[in-house]
């Protein structure tokens, strides 16, 4: 059964095509009327003045005037066809890919969901003493957070696909990440965060708080993931900033289980996720999202590592003020 969206999209092309049909029709009547009305005006003249030089020669600009505004006309229909074509594709393709994220996030959201309500029920029935709560309590509050931070990725998303203008502020880098790193350290079982900017931290960037928020969320999210490399490892990350040209990148650097440098740009499809013995749950989809948000911010986010079991390194890229 087609979803709602899909069906609203297939209308969207049908009404598409229906407007680029009836406009080539339109454009093939005019042809012919105006073809009829030179031919009656050329009849005319050689009736009224004969077969002058003059007659034939206007009789002839006006017949290529009329070849030449015809293939013009048919050369506009055909760029509008192939615009209507590519704009279907695109479009589907992101009904599609909209839905995918939707399904997968749905299905990940019942993991937190079912611990939460699994510690709601042990509190009710009273088989916990409070002595023991508070390492339940802290699970409970951190799948709190994991299933806040899936809805906050999720309307951020929705926002950027729907490309919702948003007014990019202006502000030190440090403010930025300052404000992500103090959440994600509140976090109960939060991964150490080693943030060393420099001078560029003083460098002011244009972003919106709640994309940035996700975007260095999920890197963090990525690096808890993937980035245990040993039993004595955190999973920490440490994060640095530098700039280029009108560019100011943060690094964000984990010492983990690393990708081919081939998998530089896989890693970012929807629903990649690591292989192996470091395999974690997830959709697959946190460093799509991320790539998407940042793109949404006018920047870029890259990744690059030296092979596997060497670590990685996510580079969010963003515009100086």
């Amino acid at each position: 059964m087609r979803s709602a969206l899909e069906r609203q999209a297939r209308w969207a092309n049908i009404a598409y095509a229906v407007t680029l049909v009836l406009l080539t029709l339109l454009g093939g009547w005019w042809t012919v009327l105006i073809a009829r009305l030179v031919d009656e005006n050329h009849t005319l003249s050689l009736a009224l003045s004969g077969p002058t030089a003059e007659v034939l020669a206007e009789y002839g600009r006006k017949r290529l005037m009329l070849i030449g505004e015809s293939v013009t006309l048919t050369f506009l229909a055909v760029i509008l066809a192939g615009l209507v074509v590519r704009f279907a594709r695109r479009e589907r393709a992101q009904i599609l890919r909209l839905e995918g994220v939707m399904a997968a996030s749905t299905h990940e959201l019942k993991t937190p969901i079912a611990g939460i309500k699994a510690l709601l029920e042990s509190l009710r029935s009273g088989v916990l003493p409070p002595e023991k709560m508070s390492p339940y309590l802290d699970k409970g509050l951190a799948a709190a957070e994991r299933l806040e931070h899936l809805v906050e990725s999720i309307l951020a998303y929705q926002s950027a696909v729907a490309r919702r203008t948003r007014e990019l502020e202006a502000r030190p880098l440090a403010q930025w990440v300052a404000s992500v790193v103090d959440h994600h350290l509140a976090t109960p079982g939060a991964a150490p965060v080693d943030c060393d900017l420099g001078p560029a931290g003083s460098v002011p960037v244009r972003a919106t708080a709640d994309p940035f928020r996700v975007i260095l969320e999920n890197l963090f999210d990525n690096a808890r993931k993937y980035g245990r490399s040993g039993p004595s490892s955190t999973g920490g990350v440490r994060l640095r900033a530098r700039t280029e040209g009108e560019r100011v990148g943060l690094d964000v650097i984990d010492e983990g289980v690393g990708f081919a440098p081939e998998d530089a740009k896989a890693i970012f499809e929807p629903y990649q996720r690591g292989g192996g013995a470091e395999r974690r749950h997830g959709t697959g989809l946190g460093l799509y999202i991320a790539r998407t948000l940042a793109q949404s911010l006018e920047g870029d986010l890259h990744a690059r590592s030296e092979g596997e079991g060497k670590g990685a390194t996510f580079t969010l890229w963003l515009r100086r003020a």
